[in-house]
């Protein structure tokens, strides 16, 4: 018996490595098609770009723990509660003044990365990321949608 359950952790623990090592290549292959997609839309000179993906990312990694705080003192809250609706009033309310402060300050981190920005790069290519960022995030998600539908049409035909 303690063989069984010996070999069904070690399954399991496997299983679970394997798939948050998946997880986390699929997260870096996203990053590197971003980029890659950026470098050509923004058409950035080898000056231009070592001084703007330090920024770059400087500011995507400030916006993700911005966001990562928020959704986690909501999930905690939520783990506790169980439902939205089982949270008092005044857990509600720091929750809510929570997610307002930390839109605040995603604002300011917006505001100066725009101004770190403008010392290394023309308006017209600022302009051209976000407009670049957009279409990505429209591409990946119909490609998504694409994947996704293929899927269901494959096992639907099964």
């Amino acid at each position: 018996m303690k063989k069984y359950l010996f070999s069904l952790f070690v399954v399991l623990t496997f299983c679970f490595a394997t798939n948050a090592q998946k997880k986390e290549e699929h997260k870096e292959k996203i990053k590197l098609l971003k980029i890659s997609y950026l470098t050509e839309q923004l058409d950035l000179t080898a000056l231009e770009a070592e001084k703007f993906w330090p920024i770059y990312n400087g500011h995507h990694k400030k916006l993700h723990g911005l966001m990562t705080k928020k959704y986690d003192a909501i999930k905690k809250e939520l783990r506790i509660a169980k439902k939205i609706d089982n949270i008092d009033e005044r857990k509600a309310l720091d929750l809510f003044n929570l997610t307002q402060l930390l839109h605040r300050k995603k604002f300011e981190e917006n505001q100066h990365y725009i101004n770190k920005l403008k010392t290394v790069l023309p308006i017209k290519k600022i302009l051209k990321l976000h407009i670049a960022e957009k279409e990505f995030s429209r591409v990946l998600m119909r490609k998504y949608r694409h994947k996704k539908h293929m899927s269901q049409q494959k096992k639907g035909s099964e």
